[in-house]
């Protein structure tokens, strides 16, 4: 019996549950396990050298659930507490209780306290949900704590906050997401974490704009691709894929990678990846980015804890049925590429210069590969190149160029002027508001830098302003854009929310006083346990009782602070001072807050 087409399957898979007569889901399973074993991508991970069996009994399990730690978060240890209570188990090849597998499937906790905990802490920013498999390349990328970074393709941000964490507080991490729809997710996870040390740009990668010299101390190139790794979690994918399709992302894989690799400073590291098996979108890529940017090397990574496997350095080119294809016949294929040959075969049919690719040949072993059934998790491929400068370059290659460089005689670069700002621009925070922020709240602001977009204000490490914004930024004529402007990089949000104007009155955010609540010296009131518990269980007083029953008097109208010492420590949080004191933190906080001390949830007291 042949499978049931895709189309029916997923149809069938709708209807699962919703009425007598109908498939129920172990139908479903069954016939998805029945196709995969006959599947074109069971065929590639056969070519590839696994057992077919022992890889396709793990590439169809669920996932479990994984994540990591927000390490930079005062209660950290906290959060681990709770995670080791509902049966966590620390990733072993990550820092030290910085991520853990949970023993359940990935978005099955068990109904009670397990499911709204995990809600909770991620909700809360306290963990971020990410698959093991995908912390692999930022764990191994060589790049200093104070690094300005590039991830390339950063949407919806668990590389670029895994990064953002590991930098902070120092370094900083430019997220670029080309796609208008997916930077609000991207913005809204690097908030909910509460980081300030990330810039959101929206660029194509393939053509990410010039920064200012020297460029990029590290880059991380997680490309698209076909997801034939992410089987466990992405069921389509067994009928989506062919050969074909991983020929037709090459070419923009590559093209994203040497950009990378055209922004990384002599000395930097970039990490290319994908969550796909296949070579044409591995080492084939490699390969290429390789022939294109001499300047660059691969760096060989090994990692205690983990199983991964040396990049191939020999492969296959495959038909749409998931057969080999002789090398005298492969220009028939679709989306064909010579650049998709092994280095050998390139040589074998006259498509390569000998010495050029034995020596690419002999460094793609230094890939590494993470396959599903020796670690538990999904399939990864990782490659880290080096941009090793043979010359006294201090500056990124794409700065480098003939016309960039032109000096002839009495010529002088041009300084263009950038595009006046609008209102959705990042623009430097006024100088008055920041004064008044720092007046009415007691706090020194001057160790940030301050941005402004409409009516927030953010802060940032002062190495947005020094290396992003301040310097000029050579074009590719040799003429220069002013410095004071990203431009020509579109900067689209910057730092980490802090301040909010709403009805005249500038508010603290609640995701800045997780960080620096503590240096809030004015416009906060400090009160006993038991006023703090009476807020968090739904007491809004007027403002005379209030009064009456703290003995602070004086209190101004608008946006205020309250803070507590509690059993774990000091919290501070907001409340608006009208008629009556209300607080302004989300319930997910509230509910955070009342487990704490031992409270009904929210909802079980309304």
């Amino acid at each position: 019996m042949s499978p049931t087409p895709f189309s029916l399957w997923r149809k069938t898979q709708r209807q699962v549950g919703k009425g007598d007569g109908v498939r129920d889901r172990t139908d479903a399973d069954r016939e998805r396990r029945s196709f995969a074993a006959t599947s074109t991508l069971a065929a590639l991970a056969s070519h590839l050298g696994r057992d077919k069996e022992r890889w396709l009994e793990k590439a169809l399990e669920p996932l479990p659930e994984t994540f990591r730690i927000s390490t930079h978060r005062r209660d950290r240890h906290w959060t681990i507490q709770q995670v080791k209570a509902l049966g966590g188990v620390e990733v072993p090849w990550m820092p030290k209780e910085s991520a853990f597998t949970m023993p359940f499937p990935r978005g099955k906790a068990p109904e009670g306290l397990a499911k709204r905990m995990m809600a909770l802490l991620h909700e809360t920013g306290r963990i971020t949900r990410q698959e093991v498999a995908s912390m692999l390349p930022v764990r191994l990328l060589n790049t200093p704590s104070d690094a300005l970074t590039l991830d390339m393709c950063a949407a919806p941000g668990s590389k670029t906050t895994q990064l953002a964490e590991r930098l902070h507080p120092n370094g900083v991490v430019v997220a670029n997401e080309p796609v208008s729809g997916r930077l609000n997710m991207l913005v809204s996870n690097k908030s909910r974490l509460g980081l300030l040390n990330v810039v959101v740009t929206q660029h194509d990668g393939r053509h990410f704009g010039r920064l200012p010299p020297p460029g990029f101390d590290a880059v991380v190139a997680d490309v698209p691709c076909t997801g034939t790794a992410t089987t466990r979690k992405n069921r389509d994918v067994w009928w989506d894929w062919t050969p074909k399709e991983s020929r037709k992302m090459f070419t923009m894989q590559v093209d994203i990678a040497v950009r990378g690799a055209s922004l990384l400073v002599p000395g930097g590291h970039m990490m290319y990846s994908t969550c796909s098996i296949d070579p044409t979108e591995n080492e084939a890529v490699v390969a290429e980015v390789l022939r294109r940017c001499p300047y660059l090397e691969l760096v060989p990574m090994t990692l205690d804890g983990i199983t991964l496997h040396p990049g191939l350095t020999s492969w296959s080119m495959l038909d749409e049925t998931g057969q080999p294809v002789m090398l005298e016949e492969v220009e028939r294929l679709v989306f064909f590429s010579p650049s998709h040959l092994a280095p050998a075969d390139r040589i074998r049919g006259g498509y390569g210069d000998k010495d050029e690719e034995e020596a690419i040949e002999n460094q793609l072993g230094r890939c590494r590969r993470m396959w599903h059934e020796d670690n538990d998790t999904g399939g990864f491929f990782v490659a880290q190149f080096r941009h090793a400068a043979k010359d006294e370059a201090t500056t990124a290659h794409v700065y480098h160029n003939r016309r960039a460089n032109r000096r002839e005689k009495g010529w002088s670069p041009t300084v263009k002027q950038p595009p006046e700002p609008t209102l959705n621009s990042v623009v430097v925070a006024n100088e008055a508001i920041v004064q008044s922020l720092e007046t009415l709240y007691g706090i020194d602001l001057s160790p940030y830098s301050l941005w402004q977009r409409g009516k927030r204000l953010n802060l940032a490490p002062p190495m947005v302003h020094e290396r992003l914004f301040k310097p000029e930024a050579p074009t590719n004529k040799g003429d220069v854009w002013r410095g004071d402007s990203f431009h020509p990089v579109r900067v689209v949000h910057a730092g980490l929310p802090a301040f909010t104007l709403k009805k005249d009155s500038w508010r603290s955010r609640q995701e800045v006083l997780y960080s620096l609540g503590d240096s809030f010296q004015n416009n906060v009131a400090t009160v006993d346990e038991s006023v703090f518990v009476r807020l968090l269980r739904g007491w809004a007083p007027l403002l005379e009782e209030f009064i009456e029953t703290t003995g602070i008097a004086g209190l101004p109208s608008g946006a205020y602070l309250i803070r507590s010492e509690l059993p774990w420590g000091r919290e501070t949080i907001s409340v608006w001072i009208g008629a009556r004191i209300t607080l302004m933190i989300g319930v997910d906080e509230q509910n955070i807050l009342r487990y704490k001390l031992s409270l009904p949830w929210r909802d079980e007291e309304e």
